[in-house]
């Protein structure tokens, strides 16, 4: 059986589109074969607050997201979208993608055929893991070590 790491990214961005140095960076690692797009919606309040919702295959190009290759599998719900614009401020917008971290899968694949298994996959708060970095490094330089 093989392992998908699944997981969702909400990216928010003020004004009504995405920007396209964003754009290019996630379209480069869904070439390179490492992610896969499995479900993108398209959240934004006008400045007057009114909502706007679209799923990429009714409006991708509006938020800036022509020639990127989603594989529109409807994963994300309307739960998942109240979540939010109930925090989304006028004037801004977000871009809420469901993706499956391709590589993962190869990987475990490979296992797999080995004979092995994955047997846990953690994610780690980007927080928690900056922190923990920062701690290593700066223990390096009380140290002496760079």
């Amino acid at each position: 059986m093989r392992f998908r790491s699944v997981e969702v990214l909400i990216l928010t961005f003020p004004g009504e589109r995405v920007e396209p140095l964003a754009v290019e960076a996630l379209r480069g690692v869904v070439e390179m074969g490492d992610v896969t797009l499995l479900d993108v919606v398209f959240v934004s309040r006008d400045p007057h607050g009114d909502l706007r919702v679209l799923e990429f295959a009714d409006g991708g190009e509006l938020f800036g997201f022509s020639d990127v290759e989603v594989a529109g599998r409807d994963l994300l719900n309307d739960e998942d979208i109240a979540i939010v614009a109930e925090t989304l401020e006028a004037g801004s917008s977000a871009v809420v993608i469901a993706y499956e971290n391709t590589w993962v899968r190869r990987v475990s694949e490979a296992i797999g055929e080995a004979g092995g298994q994955v047997a846990l996959n953690v994610l780690i708060p980007s927080e928690t893991a900056d922190d923990a970095l920062r701690a290593v490094e700066e223990a390096d330089r009380t140290r002496g070590n760079r």
